[in-house]
């Protein structure tokens, strides 16, 4: 694997972590575990080991299940604001961390977070539109949706990292054009459930 499709594995595995990093970290975990030579360093060695296999497995059966309670998925999402961007920098490092050096690392770091964020942003800003719209209904489909489309990320940006950049660019216009749309459509749905003001009655 060169530099650059290195560098779009580590965006695209970013990008997957927005959504759910133990999925995304498991499944770079295994392709670790099973092909080293593709994927050496001393992350994918450390994710690839079975004590952090098995803790990765152990909390993505937490989030599948706080995922989808309603108000437990609140707090948890939140408790993940600062998670998975941490998440989407270690796995963009330990991707180009082998076929770069120190400055390619920093640079896929920081922008491993940034895609991780701008995911889980978006996938917050996504939620909120189908509580206020559903009322909570479709957010356990939802869930298990980004659940899917995380596994389905983190095995395109092993395999086909320029499928994973264009999905990446996808993820970005879309926080720029969806969030500000989707704060304008909640932000009118709750003036319209609101009861109209009742206007003073004139003094006698």
């Amino acid at each position: 694997m060169d530099t650059a499709s290195s560098f779009g594995t580590g965006l695209g595995l970013a990008a997957g972590a927005g959504l759910n990093a133990y999925a995304v970290l498991i499944v770079y975990g295994a392709a670790a575990r099973f092909f080293p030579e593709e994927y050496p360093g001393a992350i994918g060695r450390l994710l690839g080991s079975t004590p952090a296999l098995t803790a990765l497995a152990v909390l993505f059966l937490l989030e599948f299940v706080a995922d989808k309670v309603p108000v437990l998925y609140h707090v948890w999402d939140v408790l993940h604001t600062v998670v998975r961007p941490i998440a989407g920098a270690v796995l963009a490092i330990g991707a180009v961390q082998p076929h770069g050096g120190t400055t390619l690392a920093v640079v896929a770091g920081g922008g491993g977070g940034l895609v991780a964020l701008v995911s889980h942003l978006l996938k917050g800003a996504t939620r909120l539109t189908s509580t206020a719209v559903t009322a909570g209904i479709a957010n356990v489909a939802l869930s298990l949706a980004e659940d899917v489309v995380a596994f389905l990320q983190a095995v395109v940006s092993l395999f086909l990292p320029v499928v994973a950049l264009v999905v990446v660019a996808a993820i970005a216009l879309l926080f720029l054009f969806a969030v500000p749309k989707a704060a304008r459509s909640i932000d009118l749905f709750d003036r319209r459930r609101r009861p109209p003001r009742r206007s003073a009655s004139p003094p006698a």
